[in-house]
């Protein structure tokens, strides 16, 4: 759904910024069906590779068939907190060219520890790179409004530059950040109940009445708009 109504291409604007390379060897943590994953692989071709780790084994189970059980692809069903056990003991390849988690750091109880694993399994001249939600978030704002938001929520908006950053700028000799600006525009009623109903912050006694705002703003305006902004971290290692 994100993809079906985002104003701007988001698989499209990381690649470009993450930069896989034929040949490279990347971790990906938190790699779901592959929204990364796939395009890794065709990145690095046949010289290369990639490791990818998700807690959902449905996820991986679909990543592995859309690779076509490529042979350089090494998928693991593991809770992230458990990174550096199943880099020593199922993957292959032990040191990263690129080391990246999109989405996915900021669930993880245990999220320096991952953050120091991958930062110790990277090559030299390696990229470490962490894409998170980023303030201001339309639809939080918007359901705030009505309910009570949970305070993870509120904690993962700035998991970029008040965790991530401090740690970037401690342990890498170069740092770039880059803000990613979306616009979702929700056509309907029933595809925005659908949006919210799978999100962390879902609060069932709200429902009713955010569905008729947002039905009011759809016949107003044709659709239902919010921000839906992101934050990415790369560092690069100097040995």
């Amino acid at each position: 759904m994100n993809k079906k109504f985002q104003s701007t291409d988001f698989d499209s604007w990381l690649m470009a910024r993450l930069n896989p390379k034929a040949g490279e060897d990347i971790l990906d943590v938190g790699c779901g069906t592959g929204a990364q994953s796939i395009p890794f692989l065709k990145s690095v071709g046949p010289e290369g590779s990639v490791s990818a780790l998700d807690i959902a084994a449905d996820s991986v189970a679909e990543l592995i068939r859309k690779s076509e059980n490529s042979p350089n692809l090494s998928a693991a069903v593991s809770d992230m907190g458990k990174l550096a056990d199943v880099i020593d003991r199922q993957f292959a390849v032990k040191q990263y060219d690129l080391a990246q988690s999109s989405y996915a750091l900021y669930y993880s109880a245990e999220r320096m520890a991952v953050l120091d694993t991958m930062r110790k399994h990277l090559k030299p001249n390696g990229r470490l790179a962490v894409f998170t939600p980023n303030a201001p978030h339309g639809m939080v704002e918007f359901v705030r409004q009505f309910a009570d938001i949970p305070g993870g929520v509120d904690e993962c908006m700035e998991f970029g530059p008040n965790v991530l950053e401090p740690y970037f700028r401690k342990h890498f000799w170069d740092v770039t950040v880059h803000f990613f600006h979306n616009v979702v525009r929700i056509p309907t009623v029933a595809d925005f109940v659908s949006f919210y109903r799978s999100t962390t912050y879902y609060n069932a006694s709200v429902e009713e009445q955010l569905g008729a705002v947002v039905e009011n703003k759809i016949t107003e305006n044709g659709f239902f708009e919010y921000e839906k902004n992101g934050y990415l971290i790369i560092g690069q290692s100097q040995f």
